[in-house]
């Protein structure tokens, strides 16, 4: 039937999906809230629930209300201690837990070519944190490194010939546009409450004082499961 089987042991499932199945251009449904991790190499990685993905095992077209594009262009590029999640809790801060609703985050510019593929996948793998359909990120040579890293090559190679269908038009239009610069974004801690909060570590402390947050900082949780 078609069907994979994975083993204990084989990793978690947005690694597996990273590692085995998402591939520039492709279009997966997948029953969990971590199938957008895929768009790290640039695919239009879905989630869904349990109904609609019957459909699309039964051979039933997939309906879906058709999704505005929030265009992040990110230029700069990302140096030191910043992460790729301080690039989503960056995006968070700005659109809010609600503000991807009904939409596709694209993210464009040059500020791309800095971070690496699973730093992509990182950031859209939070993109459900902002209720996004999903995001994606166009095709670029440090997806074609990780796809020959994980014994894709032939894949790779294809994507570089076909690589503008798998890049945005210069001119292609957007519901709305978020600029940011990587160059000037500082490391965030995440928090406390809710995923859109997130302040630069050197205003945490002032933030915790003004709002009456414990002062002393017992456990800390790095980045997102991926």
């Amino acid at each position: 039937y078609g069907v994979g089987f994975w083993k204990p042991g084989s990793g978690i499932i947005h690694q597996i999906i990273l590692e085995n199945y998402a591939f520039p251009g492709l279009l997966m449904i997948g029953t969990d809230s971590h199938t957008p991790n895929g768009g790290g190499l640039g695919g239009l990685c879905i989630g869904v629930g349990g109904a609609d993905a019957v459909d699309v095992m039964a051979d039933i077209p997939w309906e879906l209300k058709c999704p505005k594009v929030i265009g992040v262009k990110l230029t700069g590029e990302l140096s030191g201690w910043t992460s790729p999640k301080d690039i989503i809790l960056k995006v968070a801060g700005i659109l809010t837990v609600k503000g991807g609703t009904g939409a596709i985050v694209e993210y464009t510019g040059p500020g791309v070519d800095s971070i690496s593929c699973t730093g992509m996948a990182t950031i859209c793998n939070m993109g459900a944190e902002i209720g996004a359909t999903t995001s994606v990120f166009p095709f670029s040579s440090r997806m074609k490194d990780y796809l020959v890293a994980t014994n894709r090559k032939d894949i790779a190679e294809l994507a570089e010939k076909n690589a503008s269908m798998l890049t945005p038009d210069e001119d292609a239009p957007y519901d709305r546009v978020v600029e940011i610069n990587l160059s000037e974004l500082e490391p965030h801690i995440n928090g406390p409450f809710t995923p859109d909060l997130a302040h630069p570590v050197n205003k945490i402390g002032d933030a915790a004082r003004e709002k009456g947050w414990p002062l002393e900082v017992k456990a800390g949780l790095i980045g997102s499961c991926t």
